[in-house]
């Protein structure tokens, strides 16, 4: 009689095959009682094969996506130094806040998607997060009060802040909120999200009048950055009026547009995004644009945030439009060149050919994707113009031709008769 022997190992292999059940059932049921969505993501498929160089810190890495790579250890040192410095100046030690933010683990896990290599010891994602978190406050309290930060050459605060807006370097707002709040002795003169907004748009080229800071229970900081740049426009009405609209055409360069008579442009607006087409103002037709830098921090803020747009679908799609708007006017050199002379655009003509693959590496990847956004109005307006007025310069060619063809044969039948009278 065969005898069914069971080694040792198939044990090791069962147990752990169990095990690993266990902690999937375990999951589906913490989705199931939380179903609040994450709201840190990996950088999205789509984009990486048009941009995955722009994905990556170039300093130093925040929170557990990309953490802790050997080139990024030396600046380690500097956020261990800013958080004794923070520590110092709310004369609290660190259990104090390490205790209470192990009270948020699983709040802080279920912030990032599955798809995110979390610590599996909370005391590792604890130390993370009030390492990576108190830095980031000390710093915005530090610029706050007049002292500035200096990374380790070659890099810059510019390159700093924009590691702090890349989506894969993110911690949730909260955590920032929870040791801010902790650290002061009664209420903040100013809130924390005025006091990043401050730091990140200094490297905007922008006067900070151009950056607001309502905006309610944000995300991150990327998320913070983002909506503060949106522009205040009734999405309600331009949504409406694109509903029932088939997929967005797309418009001409600017020399085309130029060429149809419609002149472009600088425009002072609170938002970079508040691109605005005179359709009734004649003469000439305007399509005015807000200024914008043509730098590495510019293509990294605009491909982060179409990112973002791209990962969560109850995001506006407001990034996303103005890249394809942009993608849409400049394809050429030319048009750059233009835009330039009109000062809508600035920065240095070594990055002009990268900031124009950016700009159409996206708008091919994710155009088609829009039906409903702040631009659709535009969008069609100067679709409908530049046809009706080609279409009007046939017609008008047309008919000089019939007139030509007439006058042509008038003179024709004329110089018959006349040769027959004459003749006579």
């Amino acid at each position: 009689m065969a005898m069914d022997l069971q080694s040792p190992n198939d044990d090791i292999v069962q147990q752990r095959t169990m095990a690993s059940m266990e902690e999937k059932l375990l999951k589906s049921r913490q989705r199931r009682s939380h179903p609040e969505p994450h709201t840190i993501c990996p950088f999205p498929g789509s984009l990486i094969k048009v941009h995955d160089e722009i994905r990556w810190p170039q300093l130093t890495s925040f929170g557990p996506c990309r953490h802790r790579t050997h080139r990024f250890l030396p600046f380690e040192k500097r956020k261990w130094d800013l958080l004794d410095e923070f520590l110092t100046r709310t004369k609290r030690n660190w259990q104090f806040y390490y205790e209470r933010l192990m009270n948020s683990t699983d709040q802080i896990k279920r912030c990032y998607s599955e798809e995110v290599d979390k610590p599996a010891d909370d005391h590792e994602l604890v130390e993370m997060m009030l390492l990576d978190g108190s830095f980031m406050v000390e710093l915005f309290l530090q610029y706050e009060e007049g002292k500035d930060f200096t990374p380790p050459p070659p890099w810059s605060v510019q390159t700093l802040i924009a590691d702090l807006l890349k989506l894969e370097n993110q911690l949730p707002f909260f955590v920032l909120e929870n040791l801010f709040e902790l650290s002061t002795v009664g209420p903040p003169i100013r809130s924390l999200s005025y006091l990043a907004l401050r730091f990140l748009s200094q490297a905007f080229r922008k006067s900070p009048e151009m950056v607001k800071a309502q905006v309610r229970k944000p995300k991150h900081l990327l998320d913070l950055f983002r909506r503060s740049l949106l522009p205040a426009t009734n999405l309600d009405e331009d949504s409406q009026l694109s509903k029932h609209d088939h997929p967005m055409h797309p418009i001409q360069s600017v020399k085309h547009l130029r060429t149809a008579g419609i002149s472009v442009r600088q425009r002072t607006a609170k938002s970079l995004l508040e691109i605005d087409f005179k359709k009734f103002q004649i003469p000439p037709l305007a399509l005015k644009i807000p200024p914008l830098a043509i730098d590495d921090f510019t293509n990294a803020i605009l491909v982060n945030c179409v990112a973002v747009e791209q990962c969560f679908t109850d995001e506006s799609k407001h990034f996303t439009a103005y890249v394809c708007f942009m993608s849409c006017l400049m394809k050429q050199p030319e048009d750059v060149g233009y835009l330039r002379s009109a000062d809508i655009i600035n920065g240095f003509s070594r990055d002009e050919e990268s900031f124009i693959n950016m700009l159409n590496g996206i708008g091919t990847k994710v155009g088609s994707t829009l039906r409903e956004c702040y631009l659709c109005k535009q969008f069609r307006e100067i679709h409908c113009y530049y046809n009706s007025y080609w279409a009007s310069i046939s017609r008008s060619f047309f008919q000089y031709n019939h007139i030509m063809l007439y006058c042509s044969l008038l003179q024709i039948i004329v110089s018959i008769v006349g040769w027959r009278v004459s003749g006579n």
